[in-house]
């Protein structure tokens, strides 16, 4: 027994100094290396690494003062492009991820949703989907469920941009991060990937400016914006930047038409055109449903009252392409989606990553459509129009 019990203690010396001793300086005890944001190279900074951003400022800077939420990267925030030369990072470990999207009915969350399928694909992670169909208590159910079966990260784009409060206030108990594509107003989440939206009705706005001056018109009359009849954060923004291109012309009044479909807008934009007859100088349409019932309306009314929008949908970049509007100010559906997937993959890889995302905005008119097409869709004008 003392034989067996000197061997024993022999052994662990041998292996206490084999556990000390270098044998050259590669073997060296070194802390782990951070980890590295796999998109840093497409990142355009706006604020610097390191430092918080305050997105209720820039909301009161932009005439809107009803946001409370915080985003909590301190990656700064930054410009992204439509088509990265970096790609969507892999997963370390096999996460699962929850995706609840506002809706799908329509062309752009259609493509959303579609694409995240695709982004998650190429990280190499297990995506959970669910279609709110506007219903945010839907929505923030599908995340307190995902809660309990264990999800690692979760993003949302919010039906109720208040209302998602309660969703994020669950994920942050659970200690779960949050990607949000769009806003929330209130709440915390970890990064936000956002459209620039009071640049979006800055470009729609130019361009109707751009037209009624083109054709000498005395700039006094009306100009109706079809928006929507609730809340919501981009609206706000888009309105701001479009009502700022005309401050030099008091003599045009502004009419708000509120609604959601676009056979209400169709109804609204009918009774514009009867209501103002010759004083009706132009018309906005702040998202695509409202500019569809706009041109729609003006289509059958055979008036030819010059209209702007925003949003990338087909019909609309068709009515750019025949004449029935002047432009749109445009965006990608398939750039949110990547750099939605690429902020929580590289959050759960360890990664700093930005508090905001600021994707491209683009100015689409007869001049350019075309092009635009294929790059928000993949296929070619003239394909489309072929109906194929």
């Amino acid at each position: 027994m003392k034989k067996l019990l000197s061997i024993l203690l022999a052994v662990l010396m041998l292996v206490a100094v084999a556990a000390c001793t270098k044998t050259g300086p590669e073997e060296d005890v070194k802390p782990d290396e951070p980890a590295v944001d796999a998109n840093l190279a497409d990142y355009k900074y706006e604020v610097p690494a390191g430092q918080a951003y305050d997105l209720a400022q820039y909301y009161k800077d932009a005439e809107f003062d009803d946001c409370h939420s915080t985003y909590s990267g301190m990656g700064g925030t930054v410009w992204v492009p439509d088509d990265p030369t970096t790609s969507i990072p892999k997963a370390n470990k096999a996460y699962k991820i929850g995706f609840s999207v506002y809706y799908t009915v329509d062309e752009v969350g259609a493509m959303i949703l579609d694409n995240m399928k695709k982004f998650a694909a190429e990280a190499g992670v297990e995506l959970l989907v669910n279609d709110a169909n506007y219903d945010q208590n839907l929505q923030n159910q599908a995340i307190e469920q995902w809660i309990v079966e264990g999800v690692d990260g979760v993003i949302i784009a919010p039906c109720d941009f208040y209302g998602v409060k309660g969703a994020l206030d669950a994920c942050e108990a659970a200690n779960i991060p949050v990607v949000t594509l769009n806003p929330a107003l209130e709440g915390t989440a970890n990064s936000g990937v956002l459209g620039e939206c009071v640049e979006q009705g800055r470009m729609a706005g130019e361009m109707l400016l751009d037209h009624l001056k083109a054709n000498g018109s005395d700039m006094k009359g009306v100009i109706t914006i079809s928006t929507l009849n609730f809340v919501h954060p981009n609206a706000a923004t888009r309105e701001k930047g479009f009502r700022d291109v005309f401050k030099d012309y008091p003599d045009i009044e502004f009419k708000q038409l509120t609604a959601v479909s676009p056979e209400d807008h169709y109804t609204l934009f009918e009774g514009a055109i009867a209501n103002y007859g010759e004083d009706l100088l132009g018309a906005f349409g702040l998202y695509s449903s409202a500019t569809i019932g706009v041109m729609n309306a003006a289509q059958a009314a055979g008036s030819d009252v010059p209209i702007t929008s925003i949003d990338n949908d087909k019909v609309i970049l068709e009515g750019i392409y025949d004449g029935r509007l002047l432009g749109s100010a445009c965006y990608s559906s398939t750039a949110p989606a990547f750099w939605c997937m690429s902020a929580m993959v590289n959050l759960l890889n360890g990664v700093e990553v930005p508090s905001i995302y600021w994707y491209a905005n683009m100015k689409v008119t007869k001049d350019n459509v075309v092009e635009a097409f294929e790059h928000y869709h993949n296929q070619t004008l003239e394909a489309y129009l072929a109906g194929n």
